[in-house]
């Protein structure tokens, strides 16, 4: 099929969205979306709340995790399933690989990789010639560190992207800072625990796709607060709250305000079950339900995200773990 090169590039920003709609419900595109989408199944599938402590995907969930756990080090990857965009071949896909080390008690470093792509477009020119099919993809290098004080710790993560359209190109670095506070350093097998924490992510140098463009673009920046609320009922049973708000603050003609909602039971801290719900004020909503199994080496967790639009695609992400 072939496409105007317009109708290629905002085609495919609407279906690298979190959870891809029908084009008339999005008001305003942001560009970068491997930046907003959910790597870890667990925090997806609380409605994408991601200011509760990570088993998975801690660089891009929360870092501070692994400073609070037995493990020495941990590592991640997951893949995310989105379907078929009409007018373009192939599917939607985001995988991701991270690895944390904590240094001693107090300290942390961290790597990951994100790749979003899959969906190839034929384009032509403004004569309307066909200039051969075109594969856009993103993907991101990241780097992080954590550092822990008593029941406050705090991180901060940088980043470099590239974005490529098939026929044009860019890239940009990203930073990121975060703080949290809990409760208990170690979590009580029965009564009420908390955990707090805010954001401010993807703060990026200006980048074009063309050097003749005038107006550079920027990364989806936001910043956001939420924790979750735990009450074990007692030795094997554990209720979760959670929830959190992302305010997107730049560019400024994509604003908008993000809330997640979610909560989860689960049992002997092995086994998990949990559903969520996520609204943005740009136009993007949604379900989600989530299972996960947590061991004492390996975590195993799934999410499946469902629009509350008709004609949009679902998607699915599994996420998987080991600590040592």
């Amino acid at each position: 099929m072939i496409i105007p090169t317009k109708r290629l590039l905002l085609g495919a920003l609407l279906g690298l969205t979190s959870l891809p709609l029908a084009a008339q419900k999005v008001k305003q595109v942001r560009t970068l979306p491997l930046l907003e989408l959910s790597t870890d199944a667990r925090s997806a599938a609380l409605g994408g709340s991601h200011y509760g402590e990570a088993s998975s995907s801690l660089l891009y969930t929360n870092p501070t995790s692994l400073l609070y756990s037995p493990s020495q080090f941990h590592g991640s990857a997951s893949a995310r399933l989105m379907g078929r965009l009409e007018g373009a071949d192939g599917s939607l896909q985001l995988y991701q690989a991270t690895a944390g080390l904590r240094l001693g008690e107090w300290h942390g470093l961290f790597a990951g990789f994100r790749y979003l792509g899959g969906l190839q477009y034929e384009a032509v020119n403004g004569q309307e010639q066909s200039k051969g099919p075109l594969s856009p993809y993103d993907y991101s290098l990241d780097l992080g560190y954590a550092l822990r004080l008593g029941h406050l710790s705090a991180y901060a993560t940088a980043g470099y992207v590239q974005s490529e359209l098939g026929d044009r190109s860019a890239s940009t670095v990203t930073f990121g800072l975060g703080a949290f506070y809990r409760s208990h350093a170690e979590e009580p097998s029965q009564g009420l625990s908390y955990l707090v924490g805010a954001k401010a992510q993807n703060m990026s140098l200006g980048f074009k796709y063309a050097k003749h463009e005038r107006r550079e673009l920027y990364a989806p920046v936001f910043v956001g607060a939420g924790g979750e609320l735990h009450y074990g009922l007692s030795q094997e049973h554990r209720l979760g709250l959670s929830a959190g708000a992302d305010v997107f603050t730049y560019p400024v003609n994509s604003s908008s305000v993000a809330l997640h909602f979610g909560g989860e039971y689960s049992f002997r801290r092995m086994l998990a079950a949990r559903v969520g719900y996520q609204h943005d004020t740009n136009g993007l909503q949604g379900f989600t339900l989530g299972l996960g199994y947590h061991g004492r080496r390996f975590q195993f967790d799934g999410a499946y995200l469902a629009p509350s639009t008709s004609g949009a695609n679902s998607s699915l992400l599994f996420t998987a773990g080991i600590s040592l």
